[in-house]
């Protein structure tokens, strides 16, 4: 699949960068707080971005009191690493009555 972010701006937030991913396809439904969800659950594998000093390859910079993100790296990680479309997955075993009832 060949993508073609031209158009992008350099750097997003996390809400610029939700709804121009689910624009362009790459995460249907995204809202900034998916999209940080996202970010939180990969932190420790997948996810390219992190503070100065954290050791990824990306860092965050910051406007007014927001982070922000190259949205081409983003977009990158999204299409390579794409988000769970059917939320958390199934369970891993079937659910049990609560015992102190």
């Amino acid at each position: 699949m060949t993508a073609d972010w031209t158009d992008l701006p350099e750097e997003g937030t996390f809400t610029e960068a939700a709804a121009l991913a689910d624009e362009y396809g790459l995460f249907p439904g995204a809202t900034a707080d998916k999209l940080r969800h996202l970010a939180r659950a990969r932190k420790d594998t997948t996810w390219p971005f992190g503070d100065p000093g954290e050791g990824k390859p990306h860092e965050y910079g910051k406007v007014a009191n927001a982070r922000k993100m190259n949205l081409r790296v983003l977009f990158k990680h999204l299409q390579d690493e794409p988000p769970n479309p059917h939320g958390r997955g199934p369970d891993k075993k079937p659910r049990a009555r609560r015992k102190d009832r």
